[in-house]
């Protein structure tokens, strides 16, 4: 069986920004409280403050200090580049964006990178650079273990960004968690690409060659992205494909029969996911 799953063209980035009610509003009960801590690599050590989670981040403030920058280098290059950042509240009862040490891990690699560091109070070597960056990389590794998707077909090269979820309705009373990007786009889990069609949700992690194939016939994009979604106990950390790549493994299951994998399809068809999130977000 083959089912045309021609959607309607996805709005731009700029027409969603042209929405007055596009911003999406956070209970600020999703936003966890933090504590102040030092972060220690050998005998250096720098402020920082922890999540309930185990999780580390820094300021701006402490993110430059700790680098050599100015506050609007840093901020400038993180949101640029859209690293990973978590909204956090400090001891002060602050809400602000909290680095995560892999970000400040990023920045360092770009300053090295260029040769930026050589005035730096700490005058380390490059290895010792190299090694701070790699400690910095590692840090959360313990906190951090969502399971990884089949490493025959995916790269290892993910992005991780922060997003926001959104639960949209389709038909046959079938719902759908889409995450909202900070540049716009949409993308949905691994898991709840799977579970909204009720198939086995280790469909994508199999380690397996003959799985891959299949992926690469698909046409999916080798690249996922990781975004991290607030919760009310911290942040959980999601694996996700574009809405295309989904399309695209839908109507694989459609092919073998999945009725609802089938309806999914006929509902995108006659409303894009995107169209359908753009109208959730402006409440028409």
């Amino acid at each position: 069986m083959t089912l045309t799953t021609t959607v309607k063209p996805e709005p731009t980035v700029s027409s969603i920004n042209q929405l007055e009610s596009f911003e999406i509003k956070r209970n600020i009960t999703d936003i966890p409280k933090t504590i102040t801590v030092r972060w220690w690599w050998k005998q250096h050590s720098w402020a920082a403050y922890q999540l309930p989670d185990g999780i580390k981040v820094m300021s701006d403030r402490q993110m430059a200090l700790m680098l050599g920058q100015s506050k609007t280098d840093v901020k400038n290059f993180v949101e640029s580049n859209h690293l990973e950042t978590i909204s956090v509240q400090i001891p002060s009862k602050v809400i602000i964006q909290g680095n995560t040490l892999p970000t400040i891990a990023a920045y360092l690699q770009h300053l090295l990178k260029e040769d930026k560091l050589q005035q730096h109070r700490l005058s380390l070597s490059r290895c010792e650079w190299k090694e701070l960056i790699k400690a910095l990389s590692d840090n959360d590794l313990h906190n951090r273990k969502p399971l990884v998707p089949n490493p025959n077909f995916f790269t290892s090269n993910y992005q991780v960004i922060s997003s926001q979820a959104i639960q949209i309705e389709l038909e046959n009373d079938i719902t759908l968690e889409v995450l909202v990007m900070p540049s716009g786009e949409y993308r949905i889990g691994y898991e709840e690409g799977l579970n909204c069609i009720q198939s086995n949700p280790n469909w994508l992690l199999e380690n397996s060659p003959k799985k891959a194939r299949t992926l690469t016939k698909l046409n999916l994009s080798p690249c996922p992205v990781k975004c991290l979604v607030a919760v009310s106990e911290g942040f959980k950390q999601i694996y996700t494909l574009s809405c295309d790549d989904w399309l695209s493994i839908w109507e694989y299951f459609a092919n073998k029969g999945n009725r609802r994998a089938t309806a999914i399809l006929k509902a995108c068809a006659k409303e894009s996911i995107a169209s359908r999130v753009v109208k959730l977000l402006s409440g028409s």
